[in-house]
């Protein structure tokens, strides 16, 4: 019975993602930006929660230019330098040349769940950055940072904080910021299966996304390509991340809502 079940269920999430790419083909999510920002905490984030959206924005005619700024280099067990080679090989199969990865190794921005970062600190280094490479838009991760991992909620707070800053000195600034929405924990590990999720919420309960908002959904194609730059962390390929990257929501999707800043 229970493997009637699964089968049903798989096939209606097939059915349902295959719906969703083909419905969204000619017109498919997308952010206008020529100098796009994913800011990340460590190595691997970029796969594991970014891939639907780093893809979206380096496929077809995209003239988008990604750049990969990770604030740590996820040294808490001592690979730091392991995992920084891993990062850089990691985004080169997504499409994004090393000259736009940048894996940071600061005193006040090391790896570990105990560690607390600056969002003063983390603001500056995007305020570099960012005239640097002349970003146009950031996009982070949550004040849950889909774990509840302190390093990405510091992240989101940076940047933030940088955001404020900048648009209390512009009134007219023009950068934008996106957070990865964070969901509940039964909706993590149901793939593809979410968008069923998705689709009852939007009938039943009439939510639309706002304007500003952006839903990323891979490609089978994408999918695959973000498994292969996942291979690429050789180091962190545990059993339990060859499941996460069968069975994460975010290895297929990706909601990024606005984050519209407010005085500081």
């Amino acid at each position: 019975m229970w493997t009637s079940v699964l089968s049903i269920s798989l096939l209606a999430s097939i059915l349902v993602y295959t719906y969703h790419v083909l419905a969204n083909f000619q017109q498919p999510s997308t952010i206008k930006s020529k100098q796009v920002l994913i800011l990340t905490a460590h190595p691997d984030d970029e796969c594991m929660f970014f891939g639907p959206t780093i893809t979206a924005l380096r496929s077809g005619s995209s003239k988008t230019r990604v750049h990969v700024l990770c604030l740590s280099t996820g040294n808490a067990d001592g690979l730091g330098m392991t995992r920084k080679k891993e990062l850089t090989r990691s985004c080169q199969v997504m499409g994004i040349p090393p000259s736009n990865v940048k894996a940071l190794d600061h005193e006040g921005l090391q790896d570990g769940m105990k560690n607390t970062w600056s969002p003063t600190l983390i603001a500056d280094i995007l305020k570099d950055y960012v005239s640097k490479h002349k970003i146009d838009t950031i996009i982070t991760f949550d004040d849950y940072g889909v774990s509840g991992h302190p390093n990405h909620v510091a992240a989101y707070n940076g940047a933030k904080h940088f955001i404020q800053k900048e648009s209390c000195k512009n009134e007219n600034n023009k950068i934008k910021l996106f957070k990865l929405s964070s969901i509940l924990l039964p909706r993590k590990y149901i793939g593809i299966g979410d968008l069923i999720y998705m689709a009852i919420e939007q009938r039943l309960f009439g939510h639309k996304q706002d304007n500003e908002d952006i839903v990323f959904v891979s490609s089978p194609i994408n999918y695959l390509v973000t498994h292969k730059a996942m291979r690429r962390h050789d180091s962190q390929l545990v059993w339990f991340r060859w499941l996460y990257v069968t069975f994460s929501r975010y290895m297929f999707v990706n909601q990024l809502v606005a984050v519209i800043p407010s005085p500081v």
